[in-house]
């Protein structure tokens, strides 16, 4: 007899089974009726909780930046530093979800799923970690604005094969440069751009 469970935890072992159904197959491989299959739920079952795929890629996308929000909620010291350390690829963290998808269409769709979870899940938590942080003059919701749109748009360039590795490396280094007069402390910012540096030096 299967356990009834609440429809948080239904909704979360319905995502579990589509992380790893997309992680095997890809996002263009994996189709709601695998999903449903997955989770043992009938159809009206899995569409109660998410309309289409893209639905539940959005949700994926969601969790995986706000796990990096709460990252950053718990993290000390300067908060563009600190996120950076936890979340860059380029410094060596797991880029997740994303490394799973292999063709434009299915990184376009992450790349949506991304552009809308940024602002809403780790936007009010960078805003909020940069108060105190941030230089005279400098409000900490522009600074926080500026840093997720350069971040945007190096994103979208890696994902879509636009940059390698070392050009992202090298354009974020650039950038973190630009900013490090609006922030209070510059000093944990340094080796991550000298890091960065390096690794723009290996191509």
């Amino acid at each position: 007899m299967r356990t009834r469970l609440s429809r948080s935890a239904r909704r979360a072992e319905i995502l579990g089974n589509a992380q790893k159904l997309i992680a095997a197959r890809g996002f263009s491989g994996t189709e709601m009726e695998d999903i449903r299959l997955a989770s043992g739920i009938s159809r009206g079952g899995l569409y109660h909780h998410f309309a289409n795929k893209h639905a539940v890629l959005d949700a994926l996308v969601a969790e995986e930046v706000r796990r990096l929000a709460d990252q950053l909620k718990a993290a000390q010291g300067s908060p563009i530093p600190a996120l950076l350390r936890v979340g860059s690829s380029d410094l060596g963290n797991d880029p997740g979800l994303v490394s799973h998808l292999h063709t434009p269409e299915e990184k376009r769709a992450y790349l949506s799923s991304l552009e809308q979870a940024i602002p809403a899940e780790l936007g009010p938590v960078l805003h909020e970690r940069l108060r105190g942080h941030t230089a005279e003059g400098a409000a900490p919701a522009h600074v926080a604005e500026l840093f997720l749109t350069i971040t945007a748009h190096i994103n979208r360039r890696r994902i879509l094969n636009e940059w390698p590795p070392e050009e992202a490396a090298g354009f974020t280094a650039t950038a973190l440069r630009a900013l490090l007069p609006l922030l209070t402390s510059q000093a944990a910012l340094q080796p991550i751009i000298a890091e960065l540096k390096r690794v723009a030096a290996t191509s």
